[in-house]
């Protein structure tokens, strides 16, 4: 049943998404320095990998209502039954993509382009900063996997999967980002996105639980993620010198698309670097938790908060996304927009 109606709305029901990300593992083989999942397999939580059959049935359960999948992690590749996922998906008519570090692609180009990806989003960032926060030889492994599917794609005679690029901007690469994205026009890829890191004032977070408590009695949030993004600090970075590169970005023709999460205007993403209290002018309302939703390695749905809403692999789907807790939480965003911890979220 989908819930367009609205009193369903108002009641916080949302249709079923039109996007899923299923995290086949929160494991990585990097320690990127700047990256949350970092820090959480630092907390020395175990890592999951998603169980296959599991996996499988789930992918049986919503294929009637064929949203796109996003395989993503941790590093998805490392799971070790990839392909039977991959192939599940496929089958049933669901579009699929995956975002990677790369670095397990080496040599497996064909093997992609057989799969049916859609697009490939290989997380990387400039070469003067790339290999120093993620190791020493991974710029030239994504440059390597980005070449042979290039290569694959020619010989199959097939126009997928896409290449994205994933580039975070952060200390090491806002003064960069347009030198870049001139390199990038070599690289004859698809999207390049420019992903702003996320951070909140620690005040910020036990105002957000609290109303979080009060509506759906949950503020557990089962990853450490929102540890890694509480800090009193601004980042280091000259406002100065990526308002130039920003404008620079957004007045250039590329052969490719160019997209910024959050997709703010130059002037606001000034005020996200330079105001401690920011908040957003503009896309205030969260759309997000009503059309698209995230399964970690165990079977839990989550909003772009890691609050567990229930687990899909032991109840039916619908039921947990329109669920009493999930509902909940959709009528408290309707109501505020944005909780504090929010404000800067890339969505």
């Amino acid at each position: 049943m989908q819930y367009t109606s609205g009193l369903h709305r108002i009641s916080g029901y949302a249709p079923l998404p039109w996007g899923l990300d299923m995290l086949l593992t929160d494991a990585c083989n990097l320690r990127c320095t700047y990256c949350p999942i970092t820090t959480d397999m630092e907390t020395l939580r175990p890592s999951a990998v998603m169980n296959t059959e599991k996996a499988l049935a789930f992918i049986e359960s919503i294929a009637s209502f064929k949203p796109m999948i996003r395989f993503f992690g941790g590093e998805p590749f490392l799971h070790p039954e990839w392909p039977r996922i991959f192939a599940a998906a496929v089958s049933r008519g669901l579009p699929i993509t995956v975002v990677t570090n790369g670095t397990r692609l080496v040599g497996r180009a064909e093997e992609l382009v057989r799969s049916g990806l859609l697009a490939v989003g290989l997380s990387v960032d400039p070469p003067s900063a790339n290999d120093r926060f993620r190791g020493n030889g991974t710029f030239e492994l994504c440059a390597q996997v980005v070449r042979e599917i290039h290569e694959a794609r020619e010989r199959l005679g097939s126009k997928t999967p896409q290449i994205e690029i994933y580039s975070t901007v952060y200390e090491g690469t806002y003064a960069s980002l347009t030198a870049w994205a001139e390199e990038l026009r070599a690289w004859r890829i698809d999207t390049f996105r420019l992903q702003h890191q996320i951070w909140l004032r620690t005040a910020q977070r036990p105002v957000s639980e609290e109303l979080i408590a009060r509506a759906t009695g949950d503020t557990t949030f089962f990853r450490s993620d929102v540890d890694t993004y509480c800090s009193d600090e601004m980042p280091n970075v000259d406002v100065t010198v990526l308002e130039r590169e920003l404008r620079a970005l957004a007045s250039t023709q590329y052969p490719y698309r160019l997209e910024f999460h959050p997709p703010l205007p130059v002037e606001e993403m000034i005020e996200f670097y330079r105001d401690p209290e920011f908040q957003r002018k503009t896309a205030r309302p969260c759309t997000l938790i009503s059309s698209y939703a995230f399964v970690d390695p165990r079977g839990r749905l989550y909003p772009c908060l890691t609050l567990d809403m229930g687990n899909v692999f032991e109840r039916p789907f619908e039921e947990v996304w329109n669920g009493a807790k999930f509902r909940a939480f959709r009528r408290l965003l309707r109501k505020h927009e944005r909780l504090p911890l929010c404000e800067r979220c890339p969505a």
